[in-house]
């Protein structure tokens, strides 16, 4: 806690780089919440964002798995395959990351969710499902036509990597925002990784030296058929 006290930092209220600075102290890096660690902890007192899934498969499955009710509540999902639309509540069994929203919001989250097989008539019910944001982890070539229908709604969006498949098109969907006056983000790869943030700001901190070469691994065992 010395860190701490010397930096000027009240110790009963750490920030994240205060945290970094203890584990760095430790020789470990203590695990906290993406929340937390982002500096999320202000949204506390403020209702969560209502948003809607478009696009239910593998990667919206995934998205589900990792996003937090307290500051993200699906009110909303939409696909045009049945089977997705059946998946994305059932979810899949460990170790799969596809927990659905039956296991995020109880069995009973066909009530309070609804379920839309076609983008234009979700946005029609946007008034009336109180919507604010949706999340767009469609294919690639749907991307930008998505957002835009969404934009035009006043509706914040979150598009999934890759943004678009030409470059003009990524550019039109930053212009189209800025005229509709709403926020687009991208869900690129670990962009919001605590591990890989944490990792960076280590880097950044100069306590590693003068880096002159770096050998980096990702290694997976879910590409190839396993047995849980």
């Amino acid at each position: 806690m010395d860190s701490l006290v010397t930096g000027g930092t009240d110790p009963n209220k750490p920030d994240r780089r205060d945290v970094l600075k203890a584990s760095l102290a430790a020789g470990a890096v203590v695990p906290v919440s993406a929340a937390v660690y982002f500096g999320y902890d202000a949204w506390k007192g403020n209702k969560a964002v209502r948003t809607a899934l478009i696009g239910t498969g593998d990667e919206g499955g995934v998205l589900v798995g990792d996003h937090n009710p307290e500051y993200n509540q699906i009110v909303a999902v939409c696909d045009i395959r049945p089977t997705n639309l059946m998946r994305i509540f059932e979810g899949e069994k460990a170790p799969s990351p596809r927990k659905g929203l039956n296991g995020l919001y109880g069995k009973g989250a066909k009530d309070s969710i609804k379920a839309f097989t076609n983008v234009d008539d979700l946005i029609k019910a946007a008034k009336d499902l109180k919507l604010e944001a949706v999340i767009i982890a469609t294919p690639l070539h749907t991307h930008d036509t998505i957002a835009k229908k969404c934009m035009d709604a006043g509706l914040h969006v979150l598009c999934e990597k890759l943004m678009a498949n030409t470059i003009t098109k990524c550019k039109d969907m930053i212009r189209y925002a800025k005229e509709k006056g709403v926020l687009l983000s991208i869900g690129h790869q670990r962009h919001y990784s605590t591990l890989y943030a944490h990792a960076l700001e280590v880097l950044q901190s100069g306590i590693l030296g003068d880096i002159k070469h770096i050998r980096a691994q990702w290694p997976r065992n879910n590409s190839w058929p396993y047995s849980a």
